[in-house]
């Protein structure tokens, strides 16, 4: 199960290779689409509508969710509450196909899920680089997080505390992000020089951010090449299009080739969604942050500094950081050597394996 795009991907990534296993079928459950369009329009418009109009509340919301229990409760069961609609439509769902595992990659999953789910094993999939305490408000039978995040002293008190199974597995993108393809190859594939740096910008699937300021500073280095992806926004992509008309800098909409997109990238700049920063770190990918909205993107932003793979950026520095990174290829090296221990090739096989051996226990929320 997911629940918007970034969660469905890593659905989808997890669906194909259960797929592969014999005698198993997997079924992907986007539960934005359970919601009646006349219901809830605040989850009908997504994640992203309500950080661009209250952005101060989900923050809080966010932060009183994660240190207070009591608040915690009362989230858990206000989206227990209000997601009736879903949990109907779920448990038709359930009753027709009858599964003997559930997967989730959204904490709402498990919240949604009917009680007579209770005696089905249950697997969580932490798509961000924070194990946010919501997940632990209806407690899954098995929780994959990615590697390495910080405060892992917690991990031990979590599974003695709930009974629960945690196990570092990394987050599942789809295998073609670990194919390898060398830089000559993707830009000869995609019409790019070999010989000249390639600049990847990106704002998510709805082109979200600052993208024509970041563009506007940046073109003078036009000993650059400079790719930046729009995305669904076609506003976004007619109006970037009629701007930048410089040979060294390429628009272009919405792709669904990423992979060769990011293996003919030296630099990757973006906001730093869960989704995004998973596949730029399968291809080793240095990445400039800008605008992480706050909750889940601050976090992941964190994640990447901890580990010195990325840096923050704003229009205003953008070009300076951007020209001296290329002025010491030693230090870009560097960053791409720190990606080697985040990388998670078998992330999708081992979630499959430890969901195929997942048994029901008592669990104890926290």
């Amino acid at each position: 199960m997911g629940f918007g795009t970034g969660h469905n991907a890593a659905a989808k990534a997890l669906a194909s290779e259960f797929n592969k296993q014999p005698a198993v079928t997997a079924e992907v459950v986007d539960l934005l689409q359970l919601i009646p369009n006349s219901f809830h329009p605040l989850l009908q418009s997504g994640y992203h509508g309500m950080l661009n109009k209250f952005p101060t509340l989900y923050y809080y919301l966010y932060d009183w969710t994660h240190h207070n229990k009591v608040i915690r409760y009362v989230s858990s069961e206000v989206i227990e509450k209000m997601g009736w609609s879903i949990r109907k439509k779920l448990n038709q769902l359930i009753c027709a196909t009858e599964p003997t595992k559930i997967v989730t990659t959204h904490p709402f999953g498990l919240l949604m899920c009917p009680g007579k789910c209770e005696q089905i094993p249950t697997v969580g999939v932490v798509t961000d680089y924070e194990l946010h305490p919501i997940w632990l408000a209806r407690v899954p039978h098995v929780l994959c997080v990615p590697k390495r995040l910080p405060n892992q002293d917690q991990f031990e008190r979590i599974q003695w505390k709930t009974g629960l199974t945690l196990v570092e597995t990394g987050i599942p993108v789809h295998p073609s992000f670990y194919e390898y393809v060398s830089k000559q190859e993707a830009c000869r594939r995609l019409g790019l020089s070999s010989h000249r740096p390639v600049v990847l910008i990106m704002g998510g699937g709805t082109g979200l951010g600052p993208l024509e300021q970041i563009v506007n500073e940046l073109q003078s280095l036009t000993h650059l090449q400079f790719v930046v992806l729009a995305g669904k926004n076609r506003t976004l992509h007619e109006r970037l299009t009629r701007q930048f008309t410089a040979p060294h800098i390429r628009i272009e909409g919405f792709r669904t080739d990423i992979p060769l997109w990011m293996s003919a990238a030296d630099l990757l700049v973006t906001k730093p969604g869960g989704l995004t920063i998973s596949e730029a770190i399968s291809k080793r990918l240095p990445m400039l942050l800008f605008e992480a909205f706050p909750g889940q993107e601050e976090a992941n932003q964190q994640y990447l500094l901890h580990h010195r793979v990325a840096m923050i950026t704003r229009p205003s520095t953008i070009r300076l950081q951007v020209a001296k990174l290329f002025d010491s290829p030693i230090q870009v090296g560097r960053m791409k050597e720190r990606f080697e221990s985040l990388m998670s090739v078998d992330a999708s096989k081992q979630i499959v394996r430890e969901t195929l051996k997942a048994k029901t226990s008592i669990l104890q929320t926290l």
